[in-house]
């Protein structure tokens, strides 16, 4: 990835907006909370706001006890080391998640006034579904922005040429397209250079691909200590002169086959190799490599000029 395609990722969003498409997403809006004060009528409140409360349950401890849950749930199994903490916090989250709906749902059905199916206070079961529907299409038009905005690294990647296009990247390219027709909205503005990613991420895939793009700094950074331990291990080792590892990552960029190769497959169940990748810093390798390539870039004081260096000595 070049410089400008960095610069594009990071910088601003490569797709316009439009105002079709904002009037489209207002309809949807408008058509959940229609749906959502239908239903919580029918439903009342406690039953409406039934999947909210238990996603907040479930969040909160998936976010406190899920990942000691995953180490030590998926110890003994072939889950990457690195993996085990995210995906034990999807697996206690769902757990969570559907135990907190299937309470509160049977107590919402145990307060209805008679047999015939009347809900309890019908009136504000429908003000919470109107409510509970805008909240839902918030958190999933956030989700798509947030997913956009990550998107539009292929994006960038591709260059904004059709060459080279898989369909991951169409949608990349309407995820971004709606996003940045949302932030044309009064007050949405913010959303075209938002990004999900927090700030020692960002920076560190910033620095990574400045790097990657700098000949100087991968060769600073190749001499770090940490970056041998990681590229000498027994692990990782076999990929580095491996034609096929090469072809996948750097010819076709076939990350699928990547994955799916027998020697990344070993290295991603190598837990003493996960936890030295879990220990290193990497936005300061990539500061520290940055820095020397800069600074072994520019000219040496003590260097005499050129010029001076020309001189033919006089003749005695």
């Amino acid at each position: 990835m070049t410089l400008p395609a960095v610069a594009v990722f990071f910088a601003a969003a490569p797709v316009p907006g439009s105002h079709k498409v904002l009037l489209g997403c207002f309809l949807v809006v408008v058509a959940a909370m229609f749906a959502g004060t239908r239903k919580g009528y029918w439903r009342g409140p406690l039953r409406q706001l039934t999947p909210t409360i238990a996603l907040l349950v479930a969040s909160v401890l998936a976010w406190m006890a899920g990942p000691a849950f995953g180490h030590s749930l998926l110890r003994t199994t072939a889950v990457p080391w690195l993996l085990r903490g995210v995906a034990g916090m999807g697996l206690l989250g769902a757990i969570v998640f559907l135990a907190a709906f299937a309470l509160l749902w049977r107590i919402g059905r145990s307060r209805h006034t008679n047999h015939i199916g009347e809900t309890d206070n019908p009136v504000l079961g429908a003000l919470v579904g109107c409510w509970t529907a805008l909240l839902w299409s918030a958190a999933v038009f956030l989700s798509a922005c947030a997913a956009a905005s990550v998107g539009e690294f292929w994006l960038a990647d591709a260059g904004g040429t059709a060459s080279g296009w898989t369909p991951a990247h169409a949608v990349a390219r309407n995820l971004s397209r709606m996003k940045n027709s949302l932030a044309l909205a009064r007050g949405l503005g913010w959303l075209r250079h938002w990004n999900p990613l927090p700030g020692k991420t960002r920076r560190t895939l910033e620095k990574g691909m400045l790097v990657l793009s700098t000949p100087k700094a991968v060769r600073q950074l190749s001499r770090m200590q940490a970056v041998r331990a990681i590229a000498t291990h027994p692990a990782f080792y076999p990929l580095r002169d491996n034609p096929e590892i090469r072809r996948l990552a750097l010819e076709t960029r076939d990350i699928e086959g990547l994955l799916a190769h027998p020697l990344v497959t070993r290295m991603l169940a190598d837990e003493s190799f996960q936890r030295l990748l879990a220990d290193v810093d990497l936005e300061t390798l990539f500061t520290s490599a940055l820095s020397a390539a800069t600074t072994s870039a520019s000219p040496k004081e003590s260097d005499p000029p050129a010029a001076a260096q020309s001189v033919a000595k006089p003749v005695p």
